[in-house]
C-alpha cells in the first residue's frame, strides 16, 4: 500500500506548479487522477491503512478533489465545443457569449484552485501524507496489513465487480442519470484497483478486464459529461443577456448534447451486458479467487 500510495502522491505532487502556472490543462487532469485513485485506495482496500489516516486524509483529499472539479469541468466543456462545431453548422460567432461566459467561469475556478494549491490547508495536507508515507509503522498493526497481498486485493476487485453488477441489476431501456452517475465512479474504483494490483495476475487477462472496463468507462464519462454540459447551458440561458441568435445557437448545442445522451444510453446497455455476461463473471471469480 506505501508503494501504490507513494507513486501516486509523486505524481500528485509533479503537477502542482503547472496548475497553479495554469500551463497547460493537463496538468489539472493527471492531478486529479492522482488524486482520485489515492482516495480509491484508501477506501476501497479496507483494513490495511491505520483508522486514525483514514479519518485525518480522506476528508482532506476530498476537498481537493472538490475544489479542483469545476474548473476540470469547464475545460471539457471548452474542448466539447470546438469538437461540436467542426461536426455540425453551429455559428461560431454566436457562440461567443458561451464562451466568453464559460472562460469567465473558468478563471474564476482557476483562481480558486490557485489559492487552495498555495494554502497552508494544502501544505499541511502534502507535508502530513508525506511524514505518513515515509515513516515506519507506529501502534496497533490493522488486521489485514499483514495478510498477503494477492488475497486483500483479490478479495477488493472481486467486491468491486460484484458492486457495479448488483447496481446495473436494476437498469432499463433508459437508465437514469443518477444510475450511470453511481456506476461511473463505481468503475473508476475498480479499474483502479485493477491497476494497482495488476502486476499479481497473468498480464494477457488484467489487459483484457481493464481494456473491456475502460470502453464501458468511456461511455458513462462522456454522459456524465453531458450532464454538467447542459447544466451550464441552462445557466448562460438565465443570465438573460444574451442574444436571439446566441440563444438559437446553444439551444441547438443543447439538442446536440441531448442526442448524444441519448446515443450513449444506447451504447451503455449492449456494453454493460458484455460486462455482466457470465463469461465475465466466471473470468473474474477464476482470475481474483483467494489463494
Amino acid at each position: 500500500m506505501r508503494k501504490i500510495l507513494r507513486r501516486l502522491f509523486a505524481a500528485l505532487r509533479s503537477n502542482v506548479d503547472g496548475v497553479i502556472e495554469d500551463a497547460d490543462i493537463e496538468f489539472l487532469h493527471d492531478l486529479r487522477v492522482a488524486n482520485r485513485r489515492t482516495r480509491t485506495a484508501l477506501s476501497q482496500i479496507k483494513g490495511v491503512v491505520p483508522t486514525a489516516v483514514l479519518e485525518t486524509y480522506q476528508p482532506e483529499f476530498k476537498w481537493l478533489g472538490d475544489v479542483t472539479g469545476p474548473c476540470r469541468d469547464l475545460d471539457v466543456f471548452s474542448i466539447a465545443i470546438e469538437d461540436s462545431l467542426q461536426r455540425s453548422p453551429m455559428n461560431d460567432g454566436a457562440l461567443r457569449p458561451l464562451k466568453d461566459f464559460l472562460g469567465a467561469q473558468r478563471r474564476t475556478e482557476h483562481d480558486l484552485v490557485r489559492v487552495a494549491l498555495q494554502s497552508n490547508k494544502f501544505r499541511l495536507l502534502v507535508d502530513g501524507w508525506d511524514r505518513f508515507l515515509e515513516s515506519p509503522s507506529e501502534g496497533k498493526i490493522p488486521r489485514l496489513a499483514s495478510s498477503p497481498i494477492i488475497d486483500v486485493a483479490g478479495l477488493q476487485i472481486l467486491k468491486a465487480y460484484r458492486r457495479i453488477r448488483k447496481r446495473g441489476s436494476v437498469i432499463d431501456v433508459d437508465p437514469s442519470a443518477g444510475l450511470l452517475h453511481r456506476l461511473r465512479i463505481d468503475a473508476k474504483k475498480l479499474r483502479y484497483l485493477l491497476e494497482f494490483f495488476s502486476d499479481l495476475y497473468p498480464l494477457v487477462t488484467v489487459s483484457r478486464l481493464i481494456g473491456e472496463l475502460k470502453q464501458l468507462q468511456d461511455i458513462l464519462g462522456d454522459f456524465s459529461d453531458t450532464v454538467v454540459q447542459l447544466a451550464l447551458i441552462d445557466e448562460l440561458a438565465d443570465c438573460g443577456d444574451v442574444s436571439a441568435e446566441t440563444l438559437a445557437a446553444t439551444d441547438l448545442l443543447a439538442s446536440s448534447i441531448t442526442e448524444r445522451q441519448r446515443q450513449l444510453r444506447a451504447e451503455f446497455l449492449g456494453r454493460f451486458e458484455l460486462f455482466a455476461s457470465e463469461g465475465s463473471r466466471k473470468l473474474y471469480r477464476e482470475t481474483f479467487k483467494a489463494t
